[in-house]
């Protein structure tokens, strides 16, 4: 054989070796595929929260169930009701419930369609703070907000309760904090607490800020003590007589200015409400934690005649509520305002007045 011979033969052994060697390795790539797809079989892609698992299944054209790991499984809430609108068949008269414990409230509604009373249902969603009666009669149980709903078919109206608490501290009344002096709730004839700071800066800004759009409000009576308003009031009386000073003046130990709270603004003129700072009044003192406590068709609630430079401090986010309601603190503090025969602070007048 010579060396060409040779040469030409060790060529095609190694050739065939190579050949060899790659059939080998696509038969072990194969094998180990098998393998591995055995161990952790295809897992369709699918949305599915953490916890969820998804079935395997040959892949079809439809949709693919989830099964849902027990563990994690939040339950499902029905869909929600449609809140009542323009186009719905019951509303209420008053978005809003303010009640005190022990105290109930029916609530109107107004219903359309022929729809009658008695097919109304109600709930509440929480039972420890009210109790909700069959014809939408709810009762306060302890303080705190929740929602009354009523319910009509598919429709679902909701209105927010707050119940307040009232409480006697020193011979004050509070109602959730907030001090209480009307022709209802007196203050002790020692209760002498001065102008409040808290009512002095804040009507110090409220002056300030009408001044920039060159308005004049000024202070015309502030902090009036117990005996101050006893010749207040037995001086109307003398003037004119006890029923008409009753709409007009508190009588002692029933007025807010004896709270520290209350401030006059200018001179008590009727027509103040008409002016350029009695309009401003009104449209902005609630942006400074004040409320108009006397307004204009409230008088049978407040107890007095409407009164436009009357202004109480409650704080801004009690003064912004009543304001954007449009109701009085009374409203707003579920309570009544009127002198009551055998109320001993309702009736006595002092040494110097003169009987009606």
């Amino acid at each position: 054989m010579t060396y060409a011979e040779i040469r030409k033969r060790g060529a095609r052994r190694r050739r065939y070796m190579m050949l060899l060697i790659l059939l080998i390795g696509v038969l072990i790539f194969a094998v180990v595929k098998i393998v591995l797809n055995t161990v952790h079989p295809k897992v369709l892609p699918a949305e599915a929260p953490p916890g969820d698992i998804v079935p395997v299944l040959e892949e079809t054209t439809e949709s693919f169930p989830v099964v849902t790991n027990p563990s994690t499984q939040k339950e499902t809430l029905p869909p929600p009701t449609k809140r009542s609108s323009e186009g719905g068949t019951i509303h209420v008269k008053q978005p809003y419930l303010y009640l005190r414990i022990n105290h109930s409230k029916k609530i109107p509604l107004i219903l359309s369609n022929n729809v009658t009373a008695d097919q109304i249902t109600w709930t509440t969603d929480d039972a420890n703070i009210v109790d909700v009666e069959p014809d939408g009669t709810v009762t306060g149980l302890q303080k705190g907000t929740c929602t009354v709903i009523a319910n009509y078919e598919d429709e679902a109206l909701e209105i927010p309760v707050t119940v307040r608490e009232l409480v006697t501290i020193a011979g004050c009344t509070y109602v959730d904090g907030i001090l209480v002096a009307n022709k209802t709730y007196s203050l002790p004839p020692d209760y002498d607490p001065g102008l409040l700071p808290v009512t002095k800066e804040a009507f110090d800004l409220l002056m300030a800020d009408a001044a920039e759009e060159g308005l004049n409000i000024y202070e015309g009576s502030g902090y009036r003590d117990y005996k101050f308003q006893e010749t207040c009031y037995n001086s109307m009386v003398r003037g004119y007589n006890k029923s008409y000073a009753d709409t007009w003046s508190a009588r002692p130990g029933h007025s807010e200015h004896q709270t520290g709270y209350t401030i006059d603004c200018n001179t008590k003129n009727e027509a103040f409400g008409e002016t350029d700072e009695g309009k401003w009044l009104a449209a902005h003192c609630y942006e400074y934690g004040f409320i108009i406590r006397y307004p204009k068709g409230k008088e049978k609630i407040t107890g007095y005649n409407y009164e436009s430079w009357h202004i109480r401090y409650v704080g801004k986010e009690h003064a912004r509520i009543i304001h954007d309601q449009d109701i009085t603190l009374e409203e707003y503090l579920d309570i009544d305002s009127a002198y009551h025969d055998g109320d001993p602070d309702a009736a006595v007048l002092g040494e110097d007045s003169e009987s009606e």
